[in-house]
């Protein structure tokens, strides 16, 4: 990432990001042989996530992004069994447990457009303690009408 920074600047860095981590999730996940990855996704990132996409009118993305299992067309499918689960409370497990939960912004993305929605989630929240579920639901209910054309999701022929 040091070497994208100093090339394109903060401005769109976590595409880059995003791009890396799920291809490195991919190979491991090939690597092993699995045929489901699941990760740690919890309700405060679906909600951040479909709050962007609404804001970017993103449809494409809006249509995949709450879904529970995600990528079943393709060679491994994604699942988010937390996505119900408040960030707050996994972190409430944790420590009770004392099982070691390792939380860090990244040093790349002070002003990242997923912090701002994340200040207004958390904001919302201290209004309205169900907002997270409302917007997950909210992401949830959206129906593309059948007449809209999609845009194609392609692979990339250099980095898969």
């Amino acid at each position: 990432m040091d070497e994208i920074v100093k090339l394109i600047g903060l401005k769109n860095n976590c595409t880059f990001c995003g791009v890396f981590r799920r291809q490195a999730l991919d190979r491991g996940a090939a690597f092993l042989k699995a045929d489901k990855l699941v990760t740690g996704h919890n309700a405060d990132d679906i909600a951040e996530t479909v709050l962007l996409n609404i804001l970017r009118g993103d449809i494409a993305r809006l249509s995949r992004c709450s879904s529970i299992i995600t990528g079943e067309d393709g060679p491994i499918p994604r699942c988010k069994p937390f996505k119900y689960t408040y960030e707050k409370e996994i972190v409430m497990y944790a420590y009770f447990k004392k099982l070691d939960y390792f939380s860090t912004e990244c040093i790349y993305s002070p002003n990242a457009y997923r912090g701002f929605a994340r200040e207004f989630i958390k904001d919302l929240e201290r209004i309205r303690p169900r907002a997270i579920l409302d917007i997950i639901k909210s992401g949830e209910n959206f129906r593309i009408s059948t007449t809209t054309k999609m845009p194609e999701q392609g692979t990339c022929e250099r980095c898969g």
